[in-house]
């Protein structure tokens, strides 16, 4: 008996030695991750390809298997490289795409509320605004934004503080009244100042005034105009003000003047223009103070969005690689430093950047984007819109030419958006 005992310890234990080392040798021999390069189809406004790839670093080498095949295009070349890619059958992994970009290949764009584990929370820092942008009718997300574009105010500080009045306390809480009285008495205790604001010739910057107001484009279905209201009168009406006791000089929407040189060359207090203008004012201006201040109320606080965003096509070789490092690239960290190096106001509401330069304006900014309604998107990706966008302006400029009232704008307005329904 002891001998049979002995035979079968003896048995065991060479039997657990050998499945041992058969599942060393099966660790062993394990066939490493498949390699995968992901075609990545970009433009550059600057340096936004090369901080891409410098930002996914890190992600890179924890993914050994997975590399970057950067195809670079002209922005002017870009949609049509795009159309062509996805009629032939070979879209990109993924892309860097425009708001417009995104409403016009939505169809070609994984639906991510399928693809995305746990999306709620991938989405969750984002402004609601920048996310709308990349959401369909049937409320599915085709994209992640990265970077924002905002509309707001930027002010001559110096001239304001010769005005006896601190710009940035009274931006803090201020609505449209104290905005007016505060231009005419800036322009009243500036000896040769004439204008107080400039404002760029666009319906797209002219809207911050209409969503401020409570108005905007479109119904609340998107099945038509919504335009005709007595909130949109009001923005209408006011900057008729603004033109009529020569606030505005009439020189930029009813001439050619850029609101923009005149800011630098300090003959307007305020701008109300893009983000993008902190960038170019902080190398333009050197010869006098100047901020980002927060929009003033009427019945809301508004901003009007726009950006950048990425996206994975359905017909993808490496679709599932390609949402991982999507998914990674949107994140907290990764927004922080690709948004920081490439200068550009993040479509996060949770970071706080720390830029080379000028943080301070690129949070104001990111302030009023982050209490934008959602519906302004909706209004600036419908197709109707933009069909009509030329003869927005044409309308508005014919009501401060006194040719026709602010209520005639408003209805030609909503007539002619209407029969593009």
């Amino acid at each position: 008996m002891k001998k049979i005992l002995s035979t079968l310890l003896l048995l065991a234990a060479v039997s657990m030695l050998w499945a041992n080392g058969a599942k060393e040798n099966d660790s062993n021999s394990a066939a490493p991750a498949e390699k995968v390069s992901l075609s990545v189809l970009w433009f550059n406004d600057g340096n936004e390809s090369q901080v891409f790839q410098d930002t996914m670093a890190d992600y890179l080498e924890a993914h050994p298997n997975v590399s970057l095949d950067m195809q670079l295009v002209p922005f002017g070349d870009y949609e049509k490289r795009l159309k062509l890619m996805i009629a032939g059958g070979n879209p990109p992994d993924i892309a860097r795409l425009t708001n417009n970009h995104v409403a016009m290949f939505a169809d070609n764009l994984v639906v991510l509320n399928d693809a995305v584990p746990n999306l709620s929370d991938v989405t969750a820092g984002y402004g609601k605004a920048s996310l709308a942008f990349a959401t369909r009718k049937d409320g599915s997300l085709v994209a992640l934004p990265t970077e924002a574009t905002a509309n707001g105010m930027l002010v001559n500080v110096d001239l304001f503080k010769n005005a006896g009045i601190d710009i940035k306390k009274l931006s803090k809480t201020w609505d449209w009244d104290q905005w007016y009285d505060a231009m005419k008495q800036v322009v009243a205790k500036n000896e040769g100042l004439e204008f107080a604001l400039g404002f760029d010739f666009s319906p797209h910057r002219w809207s911050t005034l209409l969503y401020e107001a409570g108005g905007k484009f479109l119904n609340d279905f998107g099945t038509g105009m919504g335009f005709d209201t007595p909130e949109t009168l009001d923005a209408l009406n006011f900057f008729k003000k603004l033109h009529d006791d020569k606030l505005i000089p009439a020189s930029v929407w009813m001439g050619s003047e850029n609101p923009q040189e005149l800011f630098q060359a300090g003959l307007v207090a305020c701008h109300i223009g893009g983000s993008w203008m902190i960038n170019k004012y902080s190398k333009g201006i050197t010869n006098f103070e100047w901020a980002a201040v927060n929009m003033p109320k009427r019945k809301i606080r508004s901003s009007v969005p726009g950006g950048k965003f990425v996206g994975v096509f359905k017909d993808a070789v490496h679709k599932k690689e390609a949402l991982d490092l999507m998914v990674a690239f949107s994140d907290k960290e990764h927004n922080s430093m690709y948004c920081k190096e490439t200068l550009n106001l993040s479509a996060r509401t949770d970071v706080d950047i720390a830029y080379p330069s000028r943080s301070a304006d690129f949070k104001t900014f990111g302030e009023d984007l982050a209490v934008t309604p959602a519906y302004t998107a909706a209004d600036w990706k419908a197709p109707q819109l933009n069909k009509i966008y030329s003869y927005i302006r044409e309308q508005i400029v014919e009501g401060l030419l006194g040719n026709q009232t602010m209520e005639q704008t408003a209805k030609n307005i909503q007539a002619k958006g209407n029969s593009f329904f």
